[in-house]
């Protein structure tokens, strides 16, 4: 029986894959399913992104009405090879790049 996790970190994958590639990038995606990262984005101008996709995920902390993303922590890894958090929403396909490109 397919775990309900795997299925949603491969839809995340996908739609993240889907944006970079609206958005003018190139897509490379690794061979292996587990690593540190999930997705590498390049464009003409050579600058190269190193993502990890990771459903968004929301809480509202007390003493607060509106929720909160629950941000996630680099593994060391991936802090060395300046990996990128990629928060995606399935349900409305919105993509959130921590931290965007360009900085």
């Amino acid at each position: 029986m397919p775990d309900f996790r795997q299925q949603q970190g491969a839809i995340c994958e996908h739609i993240l894959t889907e944006y970079l590639l609206r958005e003018g990038y190139f897509v490379m995606r690794p061979l292996s399913a587990q690593g540190p990262i999930d997705v590498i984005a390049y464009n003409e101008n050579g600058d190269m992104y190193f993502l990890d996709a990771k459903q968004n995920a929301t809480r509202i902390q007390s003493g607060r009405k509106t929720p909160q993303r629950i941000h996630r922590i680099l593994t060391t890894t991936q802090k060395l090879l300046n990996v990128r958090i990629a928060y995606i929403d399935i349900e409305t396909r919105d993509v959130h790049i921590v931290p965007p490109f360009g900085e």
